[in-house]
């Protein structure tokens, strides 16, 4: 059975210790002021009259409906069968398109590679068996990821064990893979995903002058173009290279 990898984030754990934020940072040698994961406070009154915070951890969502996927012109944002949404560097064009279209605000343009950045579930650590760095530096165990298509696995227990919630409203319930515990407590509004107009399809297209506006449309199919076709005959040489050398063994 194909995985189906979802994280749990235990909002009662979370100490905003900032250890994943930390962890995450190392692992991507993420610029400063830029940050794949996040803990966002919320701060409010309590029906006691008291003040309280809750924190909510943060990142990409790995929705099911993606619709950084959908807009992406080149098809460098792309979403695994196991559920992991990724974004190919090698035929990004960092034109941002991708930005507005999440409404969990979890994409960034970096400013080093000039490609668009997000959290990746850290797949190749994923595809090692390992977990992802900020899960396995969380002090608190606030976050849990796993396979929910394992019965047996951590997640799938939890998610049977305990009430979670998902950032979903009834204009954005695009399918997250990100589920929270708060103990019965409802999540703020500041915290819920928001709709952006460039979701649409029709008006994005509308408006996809903004980038590359200088070179029309036609241009940027053409930049978008070459650059998968470069990839496609990068990627045939080095197998080529591959099957060279061991022909020579």
């Amino acid at each position: 059975m194909v995985a189906k990898y979802v994280m749990l984030a235990d909002t009662t754990r979370c100490i905003n210790c900032k250890a994943c934020e930390v962890a995450c940072r190392a692992e991507w040698d993420t610029p400063l002021g830029y940050s794949r994961d996040w803990v966002k406070e919320v701060e409010y009154v309590n029906a006691k009259g008291l003040p309280e915070v809750q924190l909510f951890p943060g990142r990409c969502q790995h929705c099911d409906d993606p619709p950084c996927v959908e807009v992406c012109p080149s098809g460098a944002s792309w979403k695994r069968d196991d559920g992991i949404v990724l974004v190919d560097h090698a035929i990004c064009s960092g034109c941002e398109l991708c930005v507005p279209a999440c409404p969990y605000d979890a994409r960034w343009l970096n400013p080093v590679t000039n490609t668009i950045s997000k959290c990746t579930f850290c797949q190749p650590r994923i595809d090692k068996g390992l977990q992802p760095a900020c899960v396995d530096t969380c002090v608190g165990r606030a976050l849990i990821f796993g396979d929910a298509n394992d019965p047996n696995s951590e997640v799938s227990q939890l998610l049977k064990a305990k009430e979670w919630q998902k950032l979903v409203t009834d204009e954005v319930n695009i399918g997250p893979n990100h589920y929270y515990y708060t103990a019965g407590k409802a999540i703020p509004d500041t915290v819920m995903p928001k709709l952006n107009e460039r979701h649409l399809s029709g008006t994005l297209m509308e408006n996809i002058v903004n980038p590359l506006g200088t070179l029309g449309i036609g241009g940027m199919m053409a930049v978008f173009l070459g650059a998968g076709i470069k990839k496609l005959i990068d990627r045939r040489q080095d197998v080529s290279n591959k099957e060279g050398s061991h022909e020579q063994h």
